[in-house]
């Protein structure tokens, strides 16, 4: 990094910060320039954009109502056809490493739209599989394929959101649609599943992702200055930018920043290595959910299948309740704060860690079928809630910690928290159903109940281990 040319460091610089453009696109007109568009115009891109997240994101759960039936249909394992959720989010780890490269390299609309016509055309595959190895690989794909939108939508609206409060607001937007999706899958999944079939679970995302994507390509333009600069420079003369950023100058510090540096990063890192575990850990409670609440209200309490869905919405409700929360915050802390002071983002999450502690210590103990199941069902209030304060309190602080390097933070945040995420169900179902909701909630929310402290020590002794980082600026 000490014998970087100049080039070189100004290609790293952009690379890591997207407000800080690769060139100067002084050809533009003002109006022209995405931060100076109508307020309308820009909403419209924010909230087309996060519903056609929330498909994607809604992809995931959904096909966890059709397990029973894929089981029976191909006559596979539990485990074998739960595999279609692990790969799905397998996908969500690896598809950054090479969007978040090509947004940066070509702009935000190409690769976002490319992913999404591909996860689109995935889900065909999906619906019509005649065998568990095409289902798998499709359902893989289309993960890989879908996460172009979870690697480029930040970055995106950092493009035309200059605002703090706008920015902080886009960020509930679009992390109600991104968390919501996987809440109501199940319920949505399990309704059409009983009227319809399983294979409707992969062809109402099908519609879905092609009715929001529809709406969303036709609303969304490319938000990159540079990119647009250099579009409108071909074949003409006046436009004469500075410097127009060729993309060819920049691949291997780009390479660089998505897959050596993070992992530099992360072994060097120890707020890094903290806030990825416990958000590996709340991330993975998530799609935790999708098997023990069958579980817990189907097999326990015998109802049935579509009837056991409908407590998700209390997840639901927590997810929703944790995205205004934040959002509150956020304009608390824009008001309040005349120094930059990454630590003043984590009370959120420190009333998230003891929401997930206590949920999941609730969940487990009220499974008995002589508790009113309400009083199980209230507990997801709490998980959802708990994750979500955990997850996006833990991003923004990443975020507001490493400044020029946080691209390369939440690659290697992103990557481990899916993969975790992704294997946790696997064996955490076998550690509840095998030893009981009761014993094996316990064993979960002791884990968690041991991360808690995370955010409250880093709230408190944060700015010291700051100065000890080579990739922080006090």
């Amino acid at each position: 990094m000490h014998n970087q040319t100049t080039n070189d460091i100004e290609n790293s610089i952009s690379l890591d910060d997207p407000q800080s453009p690769p060139s100067i696109p002084d050809g533009l007109k003002e109006e022209d320039r995405p931060v100076n568009w109508p307020s309308s115009k820009k909403w419209s891109i924010v909230v087309s954009t996060s519903l056609a997240t929330f498909v994607v994101s809604f992809g995931s759960s959904v096909y966890s109502a059709a397990i029973p039936h894929i089981q029976a249909r191909f006559s596979v394992s539990p485990d074998t056809a739960l595999l279609g959720i692990t790969l799905y989010v397998i996908g969500f780890a690896l598809g950054p490493m090479a969007w978040g490269p090509a947004s940066e390299l070509y702009g935000k609309r190409r690769p976002l739209f490319l992913g999404y016509t591909l996860f689109c055309i995935c889900q065909l595959p999906c619906a019509l599989a005649q065998n568990m190895p095409l289902l798998l690989v499709f359902r893989f794909l289309s993960g890989l394929a879908g996460s172009s939108s979870l690697a480029i939508l930040g970055g995106m609206y950092v493009d035309f959101l200059s605002r703090p409060a706008e920015r902080g607001m886009s960020t509930a937007v679009f992390s109600v649609a991104t968390f919501c999706g996987p809440t109501v899958g199940p319920i949505v999944g399990n309704l059409a599943t009983f009227k319809l079939g399983w294979r409707w679970t992969a062809w109402l995302t099908l519609i879905g992702g092609l009715v929001f994507g529809s709406v969303a390509f036709l609303l969304t333009p490319e938000t990159s200055e540079v990119v647009i600069l250099r579009q409108r420079s071909k074949g003409n003369t006046s436009v004469t930018p500075s410097r127009i950023y060729r993309p060819e100058r920049g691949i291997s510090i780009f390479l660089q920043s998505y897959l050596t540096k993070p992992v530099r990063m992360f072994v060097r890192e120890p707020i890094l290595i903290f806030f990825t575990i416990y958000m590996s850990l709340a991330y993975g409670i998530i799609y935790l959910t999708f098997t023990v609440y069958p579980f817990a209200f189907v097999t326990v309490r015998g109802w049935s299948r579509m009837d056991g869905s409908l407590p998700f919405v209390g997840m639901t409700i927590g997810v929703i309740l944790a995205c205004i929360g934040i959002a509150l915050h956020s304009i608390y802390y824009i008001q309040q704060s005349r120094v930059h002071v990454p630590e003043r983002r984590l009370p959120p999450m420190i009333a998230g860690s003891i929401f997930l502690s206590a949920g999941i210590f609730w969940f487990g103990w009220t499974s008995s079928t002589s508790v009113h199941w309400l009083a199980q069902a209230a507990a997801g209030v709490f998980l959802g809630s708990g994750s979500i304060l955990v997850l996006m309190s833990g991003v923004v602080y990443l975020i507001e910690v490493y400044l020029v390097h946080a691209n390369s933070a939440l690659a290697i945040n992103n990557f481990l928290r899916c993969v975790i995420a992704a294997t946790f169900p696997l064996y955490a179902t076998d550690l509840l159903v095998d030893a009981g909701l009761g014993v094996g909630g316990s064993v979960i929310g002791s884990i968690c109940l041991a991360l808690s402290p995370v955010a409250f020590l880093f709230w408190r002794y944060g700015r010291t281990i700051r100065q000890w980082s080579k990739f922080t600026e006090d």
